[in-house]
């Protein structure tokens, strides 16, 4: 089922979704679209009994109003929600683009400093989430949008984010989080998948992302063709398995960058860094050498 008319936008062409959430291209009919044209609709579908419902709504309602708050050029505008017959949605701002997972599985290669453009634009993102006391929980490469010209990298999607929480609130969904098919790339951290999710665990999926991108996408003279699979698989088996430490342990990059990726995803907070404006430093650093 369609809403044909939602705050003056009618819905068109599908752009992707999960189970209970499916998003929009959509337009404006008025002469003065309110949020321009066109923009994104992510519209919340309904299932299971009353209780997981209202659940659903809740964490619907809480998700617009995280981001409504949020006004960031690396972080996905969301402008409004509300209810239209029967339907909760949000109008968000539309990326001509596509996801950064989406553009790792396509066997194109980028050079290390177009990766590392990318990857601290997403910091910058994420470090102004945390500066609003918000730990987003499912920062992956699904979650990147990127335009095609490169020009707009935003974060979006917090379905699982946890705000600032009164004493006597729970996040509600305290394990929550990414583990890709048969385990390959976990974005969790240890204490995350405990329920206790803190900035530190986006710190860890930063960090896990990082090392994904440059793994899938690296330009290496003679292996242009591997595809995302041939050079990621074998590399989360032996990182899996406790043989390598990162999954670019073994590529051409600078052992200083190496280090960033293995203090970001270090398995005990104490030794990961402690805030992302620590970690946009360091790298920022490499980034000028």
């Amino acid at each position: 089922m369609r809403i044909k008319n939602f705050g003056g936008y009618s819905l068109g062409e599908y752009l992707g979704g999960g189970l209970y959430t499916k998003v929009y291209k959509a337009y404006s009919f008025l002469a003065k679209p309110t949020y321009g044209n066109p923009v994104a609709i992510k519209v919340l579908y309904l299932k299971g009994n009353v209780l997981e419902r209202n659940k659903l709504v809740k964490q619907f309602e809480r998700e617009a109003e995280i981001a409504m708050n949020l006004e960031h050029p690396n972080i996905v505008k969301v402008y409004n929600f509300g209810k239209f017959d029967h339907h909760y949605a949000m109008i968000m701002e539309y990326i001509d683009g596509k996801n950064l997972k989406e553009f790792l599985y396509e066997r194109e290669k980028w050079d290390l400093d177009k990766i590392l453009k990318i990857c601290y634009s997403v910091g910058k993102g994420l470090e102004y989430i945390h500066q609003h006391n918000i730990v987003h929980k499912d920062v992956k490469p699904d979650n990147i949008l990127i335009s095609h010209d490169f020009q707009k990298i935003k974060i979006t999607d917090f379905g699982i984010a946890k705000p600032p929480l009164k004493f006597w609130q729970k996040d509600i969904f305290p394990k929550s989080g990414t583990v890709t098919k048969f385990g390959v790339i976990s974005y969790i951290s240890k204490e995350q998948a405990e329920g206790n999710a803190t900035f530190h665990s986006d710190i860890y999926s930063y960090g896990i992302t990082i090392d994904e991108v440059i793994t899938a996408k690296l330009y290496i003279e003679g292996k242009e063709e591997e595809d995302y699979f041939k050079r990621i698989d074998i590399r989360a088996y032996r990182k899996n398995t406790g043989k390598q430490r990162i999954l670019c342990e073994d590529f051409p990059i600078p052992h200083q960058l190496k280090e960033i990726i293995k203090k970001a995803t270090e398995e005990e907070i104490n030794m990961r860094y402690q805030s992302m404006t620590q970690l946009l430093n360091d790298l920022e650093v490499f980034l000028k050498r």
